[in-house]
């Protein structure tokens, strides 16, 4: 699930260089996105499965992210100021589990920004991980930012009511910034 053209070439070159079967998400927003465009880079490229991008760094918490929420993240982090991890998963099965392990126990805090709805989503497994295997290392919460439990619309309109916003992933990473 790339968030970025120069993640979709490296992917699908993983994809198709590999022996397993792929499902392959391309976002919509990677069709005519400003912030998705990248430089072609190169006819070697490629990215692994299963490792995540790590596009900020950070110490007071750790934003996970894919997809088209990442480009928000970013903006967020940006608005609010506060030092934190960005990191860009690109990939679901596999997912980064270190690298997401790593980045909450060196911030003790993480939002999980998806736009799935919030039962069943995969931001549900990402905090089962880490509330399994960092526990101890957290002071606060979990948190999970995502579409709210209703059928997602077709409508752009309606769409963009329902997804996490820049304003509201600022507002949610303030607010465990402060606990």
């Amino acid at each position: 699930m790339p968030s970025n053209a120069q993640d979709a070439v490296g992917l699908l070159r993983s994809a198709l260089r590999g022996n397993d079967p792929t499902i392959f998400f391309e976002h919509r927003s990677l069709l005519d996105g400003s912030w998705a465009r990248r430089a072609y880079p190169g006819d070697e490229f490629v990215v692994p499965f299963g490792k995540a991008s790590i596009l900020r760094e950070g110490t007071t918490l750790t934003v996970v992210s894919w997809g088209a929420m990442v480009e928000r993240c970013e903006q967020a982090i940006i608005n609010t100021g506060i030092s934190s991890d960005l990191l860009d998963l690109r990939t679901l099965s596999p997912w980064d589990r270190d690298a997401t392990l790593a980045s909450v126990r060196k911030t003790r805090r993480c939002l999980i920004v998806h736009e799935d709805t919030m039962t069943a989503g995969f931001g549900a497994e990402i905090a089962a991980v880490i509330a399994k295997e960092a526990f101890f290392d957290l002071d606060a919460p979990i948190e999970r930012l995502t579409m709210p439990d209703v059928p997602s619309p077709h409508s752009p309109v309606l769409l963009e009511e329902v997804l996490p916003s820049v304003d509201t992933i600022s507002r949610a990473i303030k607010t465990l910034a402060e606990i």
